[in-house]
């Protein structure tokens, strides 16, 4: 059977709405998933999306799991309220959760992933305001089974995306203007703030600023330094290394980090292609630490790179939902 993966195309149904933006939003947290499988249990080909979607996030000090699950029966979703993130898993047109997925995809659809083309469905404020509901189906078990364990990460990565789209939406609601129109005049790049964020730090001789919510600690770091490589990349890790290092010891008090507990990949920053560096800090002088996200972008134009960096400092909190909040209003950072 070719790799199902080749097969997978990820409809957007209903992405643009009257709701977009809009303050109404399901209660709970944006970690909470509702899984809707035929039996609403644990076992047999439910694992294999219970796995996928209970990750495990390696935050050194502790390990948590990337969302919390409930699961309910097929029979029992016309009883249930409207929630944050809803998974659908079932084979298409195979009982009762084979009928709601016609009902949430239509039709064409569901010949679509008879035919193998598509498996994977996001629909966002569906069936209600604020709603993600994503669809996980294929035409038999074993396919789907595949889907589930081939896409997992794809699947995670839909419903992050769209927690931190209602995330920023919701923080924006109230905006720091004043201090937006101060960073975009003074050092050449813009960020929409929340008014629960404060400039705490401008220190020129880094050169970088930094923005936080405290309680608990949410840092927010823009600095930036002169590049004359090449197109920036993974394999710039020892000198990404080097910059940040550098940063945290200067802007947080002494900060350092352990190499062996630092990771590289290439992503993105909004509309930037970023090089993503992530790991844990703690401090030279006391007995504390956290986990920390890096973005490195590259502006041709300065010859610079530009860091935004993203830590939280919150013994006996889940630092993944913080960290969320973060990424979700660095991913406003634009250069002007």
């Amino acid at each position: 059977m070719r790799c199902l993966k080749m097969l997978i195309f990820l409809s957007l149904l209903a992405e643009v709405s009257c709701f977009q933006g809009s303050s109404i939003s399901p209660v709970g947290s944006y970690s909470d998933i509702v899984l809707v499988t035929e039996t609403g249990k644990s076992g047999g080909l439910n694992d294999y999306i219970i796995r996928e979607l209970q990750h495990q996030l390696d935050y050194y000090s502790k390990m948590e799991i990337q969302f919390k699950l409930r699961m309910i029966s097929a029979e029992d979703l016309g009883d249930e309220p409207p929630t944050k993130n809803m998974v659908i898993f079932g084979v298409a047109r195979q009982g009762e959760i084979g009928r709601i997925i016609e009902g949430y995809i239509g039709t064409n659809a569901v010949r679509k992933v008879l035919e193998g083309t598509n498996h994977i469905f996001k629909k966002m404020n569906y069936p209600g305001p604020g709603q993600l509901t994503v669809i996980v189906t294929a035409s038999s078990p074993e396919n789907l089974r595949a889907v589930a364990v081939e896409n997992g990460s794809i699947i995670r990565d839909i419903i992050e995306e769209s927690n931190r789209e209602r995330l920023r939406a919701n923080l924006l609601l109230d905006e720091n203007t004043a201090l937006e129109e101060q960073l975009k005049a003074k050092y050449g790049f813009s960020l929409r703030l929340p008014s629960l964020y404060e400039l705490n730090q401008e220190k020129p001789d880094i050169p970088g600023i930094e923005l936080v919510r405290i309680q608990p600690h949410r840092g927010l770091t823009v600095s930036w330094k002169q590049w004359t490589g090449g197109s920036l990349s993974t394999a710039d890790s020892t000198a990404l290394y080097g910059m940040r290092e550098d940063l945290a010891w200067k802007m947080y008090d002494k900060d350092v980090m352990r190499r062996d507990l630092v990771f590289f990949h290439e992503g993105s920053l909004g509309p930037y292609t970023a090089v993503r560096m992530e790991g844990y800090w703690e401090n030279s002088k006391d007995v504390y630490g956290g986990p920390f996200v890096c973005f490195f972008i590259q502006d041709r134009i300065r010859a610079r790179i530009w860091m935004v960096d993203c830590l939280v400092f919150a013994p006996g909190i889940d630092k993944h939902t913080l960290l969320r909040e973060l990424v979700s209003v660095a991913e406003t950072f634009s250069i002007n």
